[in-house]
């Protein structure tokens, strides 16, 4: 899937990331990736000294949630609703 960033001085790049086999609408993809990254960008513009680590963690753990919803629809019907209660992330941070 060709994926283009524009920025605001008129700089782009291109990306080409391979479709999972699953994908059924690369339109929706590409609307789904823009909302995230916009969603970033406004984030990061009101949070003082988030790391790319932070992103890409907080993106991990979105995958591995969504990832677990489908697993459960699968399992047990596409009725069902799933709320998310309560995340806690332990760990070592690097900053001091």
């Amino acid at each position: 899937m060709p994926l283009q960033q524009t920025r605001a001085l008129r700089d782009t790049f291109d990306v080409d990331v391979p479709l999972h086999p699953d994908t059924h609408s690369c339109e929706d993809v590409a609307t789904l990736v823009e909302g995230f990254l916009r969603s970033i960008d406004r984030y990061r513009r009101d949070a003082q000294g988030l790391a790319q680590g932070d992103v890409l963690q907080a993106l991990s753990i979105v995958t591995a949630v969504q990832m677990a919803k489908g697993e459960a629809a699968e399992r047990y019907g596409s009725g069902m609703q799933i709320t998310l209660r309560d995340l806690s992330v332990a760990g070592n941070s690097a900053r001091g």
